[in-house]
């Protein structure tokens, strides 16, 4: 065994048995490294990652590969789940030297964990390759790593907090990138164009956040078209629930057939604002259906969701969820089964010799007979087994599986003591905790690790949310003491850090989270609340450091996919902002738009059915229940 054999982390218990000396991320062995001038080569990875695992069986479990890297690296392997710190650091300088990033990621570092390689997975005759020349340059080359290495994190520490000169001027409505049919949407199967193509909730979620006009409304039909379209697709999984990574083709056919929590939390974010605008029935399935799964196969004892499904059953890919004829003859017996293989032949042809269940976007609604059939498959699917569960809880990823049951409680009220659980539980295991958040909880150990920025926004999003649904202040003030501690561990005076100042071994780069990805910008997240809080709690310092922070983000404004968190906030920084107080007695389900988030309990008494204010004075006041619904009718 190496030295992963004492982690926690299923992924590096994955390679405790590699014949590779493998190291974890720790002070030990990056001081060792350094004292001895070894140069680094770190690889990361996670649980559920499948082409991890196939580098693991073509690389890191070959004599020859492992005899190689022994003898002229310290070799670290990281799980990006428990430090995602280190992984967005060389994820950063990866981009930056190849234009290319993803998982496995392996980087080459000099002994002070400076970057100079980068890459994703290699077949064994290109990745000895690359390192017999990387270990040629060190013999014979020495003066020209280090300029190099510099060069690059100078160029990424430039990069990580820009200054710009648009500020709030970028985010103005004539600035909107997307307008309508933006050459960027797929207008045939929804979502973005091209392939691999991933249902990015994060993005769509916080569109529903802008109000629904012009010129904002054309993309949220959109998004309306993404969901429906995706729900009955190969990358939703239609019979167990649960939404899966990505797809590799552009008409969601063929999944990356791992499940991770984050996307599931932010569907259900996703699926709700949907639901609360239509009340169509496909959109309630489409929350619930995840909602259940998540709670039946994905929920830990202590109330803590679990992070990913792997993409493997057995060592195959999707086993779990696709049907050769065989199994579908099994499942069905005769005629149905040929009846079902007619039916799925008309949406598209067989991967790998089988069948993934799959409704083609550009079908429209799922048929009578498609609806049969899946009805008449499921009692076998929920027999069948599953991959590997990774039953680690991941402080972010579990924040957001709670803001998606909260804000679907909202409009469908027998989630309430569901999601309400789900969100004293969290906050009981990450904090704050004997003055501190923690960033990961391992079943039956206490959680541990330092929170990050994403960390702390997904909690504050949660606390927000719980405050909404259950209309008891103490969640603002829960969200209070989350900002201070964002300030004490996080602030630099610019920006928050993405990793607390107290974080030990600390990535080569210190990020900050500007831009949304499968997680929306950590950054935005505190703005956000700065701004939720700074209004029910009457705070301006809090009011103008979120608009600071907005003008600061102007250089991701251009690209909608990396920055709709930041434009779902524009319209709360006007001049004459309102926000809705509302009284702890109010037990009416609350209809308020899905655009207008500025509202929740409040502090000391109000009328009987709430009061308008803004930052400096409080106006309207409801007497009547009548006279609330006509302010909300007409947001």
């Amino acid at each position: 065994m190496n030295g992963l054999a004492q982690s926690d982390s299923a992924y590096l218990q994955q390679h405790a048995h590699n014949p590779v000396q493998w190291w974890p991320w720790s002070a030990e062995s990056l001081e060792a490294a350094a004292a001895e001038g070894q140069w680094l080569l770190v690889s990361i990875g996670y649980s559920a990652c499948h082409w991890c695992h196939v580098m693991e069986r073509e690389i890191f479990e070959d004599a020859e590969c492992a005899a190689y890297m022994n003898a002229h690296f310290r070799n670290i392997k990281v799980d990006r789940e428990e430090r995602p710190d280190v992984d967005q650091a060389y994820m950063a300088a990866a981009l930056a030297l190849s234009g290319q990033g993803g998982w496995p990621l392996n980087v080459v570092c000099l002994p002070d964990g400076r970057p100079i390689w980068a890459s994703t997975y290699l077949p064994k005759d290109r990745w000895l390759s690359a390192l017999a020349k990387l270990v040629e340059i060190r013999d014979h080359h020495a003066d020209v790593p280090g300029p190099y290495a510099q060069k690059l994190v100078d160029a990424l520490e430039g990069a990580a907090l820009p200054a710009s000169a648009d500020g709030l001027t970028a985010w103005a409505p004539e600035a909107w990138p997307w307008t309508e049919d933006a050459p960027a949407w797929d207008p045939d199967h929804g979502g973005l164009r091209g392939a691999p193509k991933f249902p990015l909730p994060a993005l769509w979620s916080s569109l529903h956040r802008l109000p629904p006009k012009t010129p904002y409304a054309a993309a949220q039909a959109h998004s309306v078209k993404t969901l429906r379209a995706i729900f009955h697709s190969g990358s939703y999984d239609t019979l167990r629930g649960g939404l899966f990574r990505y797809s590799t083709d552009a008409a969601w056919h063929v999944p990356h057939f791992e499940k991770m929590a984050y996307d599931n939390g932010l569907w259900l974010r996703w699926a709700a604002q949907i639901f609360s605008m239509s009340s169509d029935a496909t959109d309630r399935r489409a929350f619930e259906a995840t909602a259940n799964w998540l709670l039946r196969e994905m929920q830990r004892s202590d109330g803590l969701f679990c992070a990913a499904l792997d993409a493997d059953t057995d060592g195959k890919e999707g086993a779990s969820y696709v049907w050769t004829e065989a199994e579908l003859e099994a499942a069905l017996g005769s005629p149905r089964s040929a009846e079902a293989l007619n039916l799925l032949r008309t949406q598209g042809p067989t991967w790998e010799g089988s069948h993934v269940l799959h409704w083609h976007p550009l079908e429209g609604r799922p048929s009578e007979a498609w609806t049969s059939l899946l009805d008449a498959l499921r009692p076998a699917a929920l027999a069948r087994p599953l991959p590997f569960r990774d039953d680690k809880s991941v402080h972010a990823w579990n924040a957001w599986i709670g803001v998606g049951l909260l804000e679907g409680a909202l409009h469908i009220p027998a989630w309430k003591e569901s999601a309400l659980g789900a969100a004293e539980a969290h906050m009981a295991q990450f904090g704050p905790v004997e003055g501190r958040c923690a960033h990961v909880s391992y079943s039956g150990k206490p959680a541990q690790g330092w929170a990050f920025l994403d960390d702390l926004a997904g909690s504050l999003a949660l606390c927000m949310a719980a405050a909404q649904l259950s209309l008891d202040p103490r969640w603002i003030t829960r969200s209070e003491a989350l900002l201070a501690y964002a300030d004490e561990h996080h602030w630099d005076g610019h920006a928050y850090l993405y990793a607390a100042k107290t974080q030990p071994e600390p990535a080569f780069l210190a990020q900050y989270d500007w831009e949304d990805d499968v997680l929306p910008s950590a950054q935005a997240q505190l703005a956000r609340a700065l701004i939720y809080v700074g209004h029910l709690r009457t705070n301006p310092g809090m009011l103008e450091r979120a608009k600071d922070l907005v003008a600061r983000a102007a250089h991701v404004a251009a690209s909608p996919a990396q920055s709709m968190s930041w434009w779902s906030l524009v319209p709360s920084l006007a001049p004459g902002t309102e926000h809705l107080l509302l009284p702890a007695s109010y037990s009416h389900p609350v209809r308020i738009p899905a655009h207008w988030w500025l509202w929740g309990p409040a502090e000391a008494e109000v009328p009987p059915f709430g009061q308008v204010c803004h930052e400096s004075a409080c106006t309207l006041a409801f007497e009547t229940e009548s006279s609330l619904h006509a302010y909300l009718q007409s947001l």
